[in-house]
């Protein structure tokens, strides 16, 4: 069974700092590093897609120290680690609302890096910041409202055009670390026949010998799309 579409929602990091009496902050910190390891396991791994939810838009209701790390955090993931995207010919995509909450620089840095890396040919790397799967499918609508589109226009093909996600197929496989199991609303419209993977460990734990071991499990499943 070939994976062609990997979403993990990238859960625990405060968790993982708490069980190490580190700041939480220095969590945040771990696992972007991880989603950077991740990507290079990846390419090694020959997946086609990787998606990662490192921010939701509710995450900006958290205190305002850490959403100004996170925000920080993000500046500098963005300026060095998918800076080296394009040598390594990794499509980047940016999956969110690209306005408020999030700061106007932070979307500048992951358009621009998205700009680069747009005609690359390798994995593509999806990366869901300031996301949420009600605001998605939300804005969707919108755009579908502002195109003047009638009902008879509007399938399930044409309405996905409008998603975030346009272009991308849906995940096979989506994990989310930490125990926690529930998507939170990610990819709601996606989701659909999604198979889905709840590791015990916190996400600044997971390495590839994690990540072959979830692939495995996906491996072993039966998928029949409601035909049987």
């Amino acid at each position: 069974m070939k994976l062609k579409h990997l979403a993990i929602i990238c859960d625990g990091n405060r968790r993982w700092a708490r069980g190490k009496s580190l700041p939480e902050l220095k969590g945040h910190q771990a696992g972007a590093e991880v989603v950077e390891n991740l990507i290079n396991n990846g390419i090694e791994l020959k997946i086609p897609v990787m998606s990662f939810w490192v921010m939701g838009v509710d995450n900006f209701d958290r205190s305002a120290i850490e959403v100004s790390w996170l925000m920080k955090l993000n500046r500098i993931w963005g300026k060095k680690a998918f800076s080296k995207l394009k040598d390594k010919n990794v499509k980047f995509r940016l999956c969110g609302l690209r306005a408020k909450p999030a700061p106007k620089d932070v979307i500048e840095i992951y358009e621009k890096i998205e700009e680069d890396t747009k005609n690359n040919t390798g994995m593509i790397v999806n990366i869901c910041f300031n996301y949420g799967g009600h605001t998605e499918i939300m804005e969707a609508t919108k755009r579908i409202i502002v195109d003047g589109l009638s009902p008879d226009d509007i399938n399930e093909k044409t309405f996905e055009k409008y998603l975030w996600t346009a272009g991308l197929p849906n995940p096979d496989l989506i994990i989310r670390t930490s125990g926690e199991q529930r998507l939170s609303g990610f990819m709601l419209w996606q989701c659909r026949y999604s198979e889905f993977y709840f590791p015990e460990y916190d996400f600044p734990d997971m390495d590839k010998e994690k990540l072959e071991e979830a692939i495995a499990e996906f491996e072993t499943r039966q998928r029949r799309y409601g035909k049987d």
